[in-house]
């Protein structure tokens, strides 16, 4: 009875450390503190964008820019803009390529589509800015 205890007390201990030292790692080691400007926060905020005009909720897509953007784009406007750049276009069928980089509070995204009029598509890298503990669409 008292070896059943000490294997099952050992067995306890090592599936904690497990579990500790998988919590410490992981692939979003670079991912920082939140409210850090880092390119895994950058991607989650480029991703959500994208993901929000296959979606074609140009209104969430907005969101995502700067104050300062906004000042140059009302919402109305830049919903109609939108839709005239993606209404009918199938983005989900192959999601978008997104690459990201950071130097600082800047960074940029670039966003590749593969639909039928993708060819068309500016896929010049827009730049980002990271405001207020979050990063914001800045290209305007």
């Amino acid at each position: 009875m008292n070896r059943t205890s000490r294997v099952l007390r050992l067995l306890g201990a090592v599936s904690l450390s497990v579990v500790v030292l998988a919590g410490c790692g992981g692939t979003d080691a670079d991912a920082g503190k939140p409210g850090e400007p880092t390119e895994a926060a950058l991607r989650t905020e480029a991703t959500k964008m994208t993901e929000a005009l296959a979606s074609h909720d140009y209104a969430a897509a907005y969101r995502f820019r700067s104050a300062r953007c906004r000042l140059t784009l009302n919402e109305d406007d830049y919903v109609a803009s939108m839709a005239q750049l993606y209404d009918g276009r199938d983005l989900k069928s192959k999601p978008s390529e997104i690459t990201v980089t950071t130097s600082g509070s800047t960074g940029t995204v670039t966003v590749k589509n593969f639909d039928a009029r993708a060819a068309q598509d500016d896929s010049k890298p827009k730049t980002w800015t990271f405001v207020d503990g979050q990063w914001r669409f800045d290209n305007c």
